[in-house]
C-alpha cells in the first residue's frame, strides 16, 4: 500500500537553523504541520470541528492548470467529459491554488446561504484564517496574488461536453457556463480584512450556481489546509473521495490516464511524464496523511484505487 513520505514543500520561510538546509527545515516543519492535522482530523469529524466545505462535482473530475498558461482558453479531457475554460475578461486564465481554494469557498458559502449573491467580506477573511492564509501586502504579497487569481476566476467561462456511445448511436451534449453575472471587488492595498472588502461581492450565473449546489463533494477544510501549497494534492484530494464514493471494485488507471486528468502542465515527452509520476506520486502520499482511509496502490504501470471510505462519512445531512 501506499507509504507516507516527508513533503518537500513548506508553509513558512526557513530559519537557517543548524547544519540543515533552508529546504529540509522548510520539510520538517511542512511535514510536522501536516502530521498534526491528520492528528486533528482523526480525533474529531469534519462537521464537529466545524471544518465541513464543499467542492462542485464538475470541477473535481476535471480540473483547473496548475501553472499559468498562454492564450485565452484551457481544455483538459477525463474520459468522456472534457472541460474548457475561457477567459472572456481578459485578466487570464485562473491557475494555482488560490482558485480552488476560491472554489471551496463559494461552494460552500453557496449551499450555506442558498444565494448567488456572496458577500466577499467576513465570510471569505475568516474561511482565509481558517486555511492559515497569511494576509502580506506588497508586489509578492498574498493580497495581490488572491486579489489577481479572483479577477481571473470571476471573469471564465466553462464549458463541458460529454461524449458517450448508445444503442450504436454516438451522442454528445454539454453545457456552457458564465461564473459570475457580476462582481464587484474593493481591496485596501496592504490587508484584506478591513471595512472596505466587506462591500466586495459575486453574483453568481444561475447556471453556475446550479452546478455548485448539486451534488457537490463533501470534504475537510483541515484536509485542505494541509494541502493549500499543492494545486495537484488539492485535485487529488477532491477527486479520491468523490471517486470511492462510488467506486465498487478496483479501479486500475495507467499513468498516461493520470496524466491526461492531472498533468496539464506537463509535456507529452518521456521527460515530461516522468516528471508527472513524481510529482503524481509525492501529491498522493502527502493525500494519504490526512486521508489514510484511501486505499490506493502505486505500480510501475499506473495506480489501483480500491473501495475505500469517503473522507466525510456519507449521511443523510449531506
Amino acid at each position: 500500500m501506499l507509504g507516507i513520505h516527508q513533503c518537500n514543500e513548506g508553509n513558512s520561510k526557513p530559519n537557517g537553523t543548524g547544519s540543515k538546509t533552508p529546504t529540509a527545515n522548510r520539510r520538517e516543519r511542512n511535514s510536522a504541520a501536516i502530521l498534526a492535522v491528520a492528528e486533528a482530523i482523526c480525533d474529531k469529524c469534519a462537521v464537529d470541528a466545524d471544518a465541513l466545505g464543499f467542492m462542485a462535482k464538475m470541477l473535481v473530475q476535471t480540473t483547473l492548470p496548475h501553472r499559468a498558461q498562454p492564450g485565452k482558453q484551457y481544455t483538459r479531457t477525463d474520459g468522456d467529459v472534457t472541460l474548457s475554460i475561457t477567459d472572456l475578461g481578459g485578466a487570464g486564465l485562473p491557475y494555482g491554488s488560490y482558485p480552488r481554494l476560491i472554489l471551496v469557498w463559494m461552494t460552500t458559502e453557496a449551499l450555506r446561504t442558498g444565494e448567488r449573491k456572496l458577500e466577499l467580506g467576513r465570510s471569505l477573511s475568516s474561511f482565509m484564517g481558517q486555511l492559515g492564509l497569511q494576509c502580506s501586502g506588497g508586489q509578492w504579497g498574498t493580497i495581490p496574488r488572491f486579489r489577481g487569481q479572483m479577477e481571473r476566476l470571476f471573469g471564465a467561462a466553462i464549458s463541458t461536453r460529454w461524449r458517450r456511445d448508445q444503442e450504436g448511436q454516438s451522442n454528445t451534449s454539454g453545457s456552457n457556463l458564465l461564473l459570475a453575472d457580476e462582481f464587484d471587488l474593493w481591496w485596501t492595498p496592504q490587508k484584506l480584512t478591513q471595512v472596505p472588502l466587506g462591500k466586495s461581492s459575486v453574483t453568481l450565473s444561475q447556471n453556475f450556481f446550479e452546478q455548485l449546489i448539486e451534488a457537490p463533494v463533501p470534504l475537510d477544510l483541515r484536509a485542505i489546509k494541509a494541502l493549500k501549497r499543492s494545486p495537484l494534492a488539492l485535485d487529488l484530494y477532491a477527486w479520491a473521495t468523490r471517486r470511492v464514493s462510488y467506486l465498487r471494485r478496483p479501479l486500475r488507471i495507467s499513468w498516461a490516464s493520470f496524466q491526461l486528468s492531472f498533468g496539464a502542465d506537463y509535456a507529452e515527452t518521456p521527460q515530461g511524464r516522468s516528471r508527472f509520476r513524481g510529482k503524481a506520486i509525492e501529491a498522493l502520499r502527502r493525500v494519504r496523511v490526512v486521508y489514510p482511509e484511501l486505499k490506493i496502490e502505486i505500480h510501475r504501470d499506473g495506480v489501483l484505487l480500491f473501495p475505500s471510505m469517503t473522507h466525510i462519512p456519507k449521511s443523510p445531512s449531506l
